[in-house]
């Protein structure tokens, strides 16, 4: 545990490596709105591409008949080489495996001890604007105070101290939505062995919650998780491939996003 949380805060000036994990599948085969292509166009359009912090993107797809889907990222892939990877499966994954498989590629990856924190994301979110700078000093001053964070809020959460208004606090056994998960790579050893617990698979708990609870059953002790206020993600909330629908407004998103057009502007205020 004092690998994960050492109560430390991370200098500002500091160089920070961070992968962005994403799972994806071409939805229009699971009954579901295609939305890959506009997560990437917000990407963008908050300045992430052009940012000077140290990040790469890798995505996986959960082995989808057709994979064109995919295509509309090749704009990226060429306009910012190296920053991209697809990793494709040869097996048709559902949500849950192929997040197992996402955790077990990267903690197998030779250089893991290299990336200081994963930003876990889905495939349908906005952010706002100069989102890796603004989570970049938040994971500076706040993430080495928690098992794993969140800068994405649909639940309740309750201020820390007046004088830290940017952190606030919420119960880690009520965590779920993982549009913005951030920890540390050695926090995977603990999903890695119960993601298949005999109690997950009988409920047939979702990744958000298979990750909350493996933790949980290693820290049963820890009650409370950092997160951000305000978000600086949401949730698109557009048709769901997990439950196979084009329903809008059926999911879960959060209350408290400063908005696409807005810089909360954390990278002055928390330095």
């Amino acid at each position: 545990m004092n690998k994960i949380i050492t109560n430390n805060v991370i200098p500002f000036e500091k160089e920070l490596q961070y992968l962005i994990i994403i799972p994806c599948v071409n939805r229009e085969e699971r009954n579901a709105i295609q939305i890959i292509d506009k997560t990437f166009e917000g990407l963008e359009s908050s300045g992430l591409f052009s940012s000077k912090i140290k990040f790469h993107i890798m995505l996986f797809e959960s082995g989808s008949n057709d994979v064109s889907y995919l295509q509309s990222l090749q704009i990226y892939k060429e306009k910012y080489p190296n920053k991209i990877n697809i990793i494709y499966s040869k097996s048709k994954l559902n949500g849950n495996t192929n997040t197992y498989r996402m955790f077990d590629y990267i903690y197998k990856l030779p250089n893991r001890n290299q990336i200081d924190f994963i930003i876990w994301m889905d495939d349908d979110v906005f952010v706002c604007k100069n989102f890796i700078e603004n989570a970049d000093a938040w994971i500076k001053k706040y993430a080495n105070f928690s098992l794993f964070s969140s800068l994405y809020v649909p639940y309740k959460s309750f201020p820390v101290k007046k004088d830290h208004p940017y952190i606030h606090h919420a119960k880690l056994p009520g965590f779920y939505g993982t549009c913005c998960t951030i920890f540390k790579p050695v926090v995977l050893q603990y999903p890695l062995q119960l993601w298949f617990h005999k109690h997950h698979e009988m409920f047939q708990f979702h990744p958000d919650v298979r990750f909350r609870e493996s933790i949980r059953k290693h820290f049963f002790h820890v009650q409370n998780m950092c997160v951000s206020y305000p978000s600086l993600v949401q949730h698109m909330n557009i048709g769901s491939s997990m439950y196979r629908n084009k329903d809008v407004h059926k999911g879960h998103t959060t209350d408290n996003f400063i908005g696409v057009e807005n810089d909360p502007k954390l990278y002055e205020h928390l330095r």
